[in-house]
């Protein structure tokens, strides 16, 4: 299995908090999630659902980074929570499919 590591970025584009998830070198864009919208639900559906894809051959470690001068601590708090409990539940899901490929 090929360890990687998915870099999520916490930062501002335009006025909106958002989570980046480097998934895609060629389409950074791609995966990003507004933490500021009420309807982010298929933002989040197209990372999840990305990152489980992944984990089918991949050992999968979320990191998170701040980006520099992002200043409101509420939000880096959460973040840091959400991407820790997000690992757990991928740690949980890789378990998971091992099993049932056994």
């Amino acid at each position: 299995m090929n360890q990687i590591v998915i870099n999520v970025q916490l930062t501002v584009i335009g006025e909106e908090d958002v989570l980046v998830f480097a998934i895609d070198e060629e389409n950074p864009d791609k995966y990003i999630i507004s933490l500021n919208s009420p309807n982010n639900q298929s933002e989040i559906k197209k990372v999840f659902s990305k990152i489980l894809e992944m984990l089918f051959d991949n050992d999968i470690t979320l990191q998170l980074q701040i980006a520099d001068g992002y200043s409101k601590g509420l939000y880096k708090d959460v973040c840091e929570e959400y991407i820790n409990e997000l690992q757990k539940e991928i740690s949980e899901v890789k378990e998971q499919l091992i099993k049932q490929t056994r």
